[in-house]
């Protein structure tokens, strides 16, 4: 059962999110060795650049026991504008948290191919995962075609996605620039510990409610879903956003 936290103004929307993600690790680091938190782009690189930074003083203690990745990944350079890490890099996320790079894990852009590099982030990724064999805390965007990391609906990222047993798979013709990407895959996203979503604005309101409402499994949003017991799925979203539910 997902849980829905609205809030009035996009900023409270922000902090909201903020404040659950420094409650999901001060939780976590009670019995884990490290924490994993993985990063989506769009406006969620803006917006957690600028807040949680605001939280640096709780987060200091549990700072080396941070590891971040990326849901998905875009196969350009790593200092290309389209890039998710670079565009954290470049909003001083990782500088203002006092992240050390060792503990940031991008993709291997130079790899030969979108293929080899899923491949290469899979190997990566499989030296992180908990447990449970999924992520501790995934930060995710909803796109306005219902999709979030790099599945996309009506496209084999989707199948792809849904019925592998892989971790990493690449996409190759992205139905949104830029074409060439990597993404996480459900069934390690679904094992994960702490699922938050952040949906911002008026133009999210439809796709909202036939996510959450509806339960459209037509739209990769809605096959998030934690299978732990113990797994929480929450929502933040601005009253606009909300405006059908």
């Amino acid at each position: 059962m997902s849980e829905i936290v609205v809030s009035e103004s996009s900023a409270k929307v922000v902090k909201s999110l903020c404040e659950n993600i420094v409650q999901a690790i001060e939780t976590l680091a009670q019995n884990r060795e490290f924490i994993t938190i993985g990063l989506s782009g769009g406006s969620l690189i803006k917006q957690l650049s600028e807040e949680l930074p605001h939280y640096k003083q709780n987060i200091d203690p549990f700072l080396s026991k941070l590891r971040f990745l990326f849901c998905d990944e875009r196969f350009v350079p790593l200092d290309h504008e389209d890039c998710t890490y670079y565009g954290f890099l470049k909003n001083n996320f990782y500088k203002n948290l006092n992240i050390l790079s060792e503990n940031v894990f991008p993709i291997k852009a130079d790899a030969e191919n979108v293929e080899e590099c899923a491949k290469d982030y899979e190997t990566k990724m499989k030296s992180l995962l908990n447990s449970n064999n999924g992520f501790d805390i995934l930060l995710l965007g909803l796109g306005p075609d219902g999709h979030t990391c790099s599945i996309f609906p009506d496209h084999e990222s989707f199948t792809d996605a849904t019925k592998t047993q892989s971790l990493v798979i690449p996409v190759r013709d992205s139905p949104k620039p830029p074409p060439q990407r990597v993404t996480l895959t459900l069934p390690y996203i679904n094992s994960s510990s702490y699922l938050f979503f952040c949906a911002i604005g008026e133009g999210k309101a439809n796709m909202l409610k036939r996510i959450l409402k509806d339960k459209d499994l037509t739209l990769p949003s809605a096959n998030v879903c934690p299978i732990l017991k113990d797994g929480v799925l929450k929502w933040f979203i601005d009253q606009p956003a909300a405006k059908y539910l």
